[in-house]
């Protein structure tokens, strides 16, 4: 029995970590194992970033937790009944699995859409459940409204007119094609946890906001004051319409020549997404026939963007209304460091004996 005691009190905390993507871990690295580039990038955001990068025994310490990444439900099976923690991402968990979490002090889920987590087996073990938001969605959210009210407000046009003093003999002229926002529908292909933010930010522009997802939850719908449509509608009805939709073989070129075809020639079209999703020779197409109204591209079909593609010459021709950024939505640096902290500051706040952040249920 004495032995039974001491292996108890000797026992490390267990955490286990099941990430499709592999976010939870990424920015808890030593600053050694970050090239000079992402040091010197660092740096220039904050001079004494240096201390804040940390592993995750340092940040944790001093309590010594075993970190146990597992890729799949059976491998989960096989240790969730030793687990103190389980941090999950963009991961499905059975429920039958997680009600072996006995130990279980804390479910962790990165990222505020926490479906694949059954709260029938989080009620019945009594186990918190914080979803931490993502610092790297909310960072793709706001990239995306950048570009549209880049857009909106037609700032490229405006940038010669001022760099040429134009404006000193037509002070007043509005460039053609301003537009309110509230004026326009947004359309939202997905929505998760980057479409959310957006839809929010519509609302507070007083915007109508329309979305297809392949699943519906009425009560968010209802939360974020948006209107469910059919996949083609969506296309449609859309002033803006912004992607926000996973890329699997499933979504492959899931936007092609007839989806493009449904939309409105005044339309913007903003994918801050995937470039695999969409046929690109065909909105190239659009583009350069008018028969869209213009597109704010942060990803591509092939990456890095080619040097001749033709999106070039529609970026460079002002009239055609295309904006391009090199796939950097979810910048800065610190991003991926920010949120792996908050899912890990939770696990020390438990261990601290403190309460817990972004608690849901």
């Amino acid at each position: 029995m004495k032995d039974e005691g001491r292996k108890t009190q000797d026992r490390r905390p267990l955490a286990v970590v099941w990430d499709a993507v592999g976010n939870v871990t990424w920015g808890m690295r030593g600053w050694d194992e970050y090239p000079p580039l992402i040091q010197a990038q660092f740096l220039r955001e904050d001079p004494t970033g240096r201390a804040r990068i940390q592993t995750i025994e340092t940040f944790l310490a001093p309590h010594a937790v075993v970190v146990h990444k597992v890729s799949n439900a059976d491998e989960l099976d096989a240790c969730i009944a030793e687990a103190d923690f389980l941090i999950t991402h963009k991961v499905n968990v059975p429920s039958e699995v997680l009600r072996k979490g006995k130990r279980l002090r804390l479910v962790q889920h990165l990222g505020l859409d926490y479906r694949g987590i059954p709260l029938d087996a989080i009620a019945e073990l009594g186990v918190p459940l914080a979803a931490v938001p993502m610092v790297n969605y909310l960072a793709v959210a706001e990239h995306s409204w950048a570009l549209i009210l880049n857009h909106l407000k037609r700032l490229p046009q405006t940038r010669p007119y001022m760099q040429r003093r134009e404006y000193v003999d037509r002070w007043g002229l509005f460039p053609p094609g301003l537009q309110l926002a509230r004026d326009c529908t947004l359309g939202l292909l997905g929505f998760g946890e980057i479409a959310r933010p957006m839809a929010r930010i519509a609302k507070a522009f007083d915007m109508r906001v329309i979305f297809w997802d392949i699943a519906r939850f009425p009560e968010i719908e209802q939360a974020y004051g948006v209107e469910w449509l059919p996949w083609d509608e969506v296309f449609k009805q859309a002033d803006i319409l912004s992607v926000h939709l996973a890329l699997n073989d499933q979504t492959h070129k899931i936007i092609g020549e007839r989806e493009i075809g449904l939309m409105k020639p005044t339309a913007f079209f903003v994918n801050t997404a995937r470039g695999r999703l969409v046929d690109q020779p065909a909105l190239v197409r659009a583009l350069q026939e008018r028969r869209l109204g213009g597109a704010g591209l942060d990803v591509f079909y092939e990456e890095p963007l080619p040097v001749d593609d033709p999106l070039h010459a529609l970026h460079e021709d002002l009239s055609y209304h295309v904006t391009l950024t090199p796939h950097d939505a979810w910048q800065s640096v610190w991003t991926h460091v920010r949120d792996s902290q908050a899912i890990w500051g939770n696990v020390k706040r438990v261990l601290n004996g403190e309460p817990i952040a972004f608690r849901v249920a």
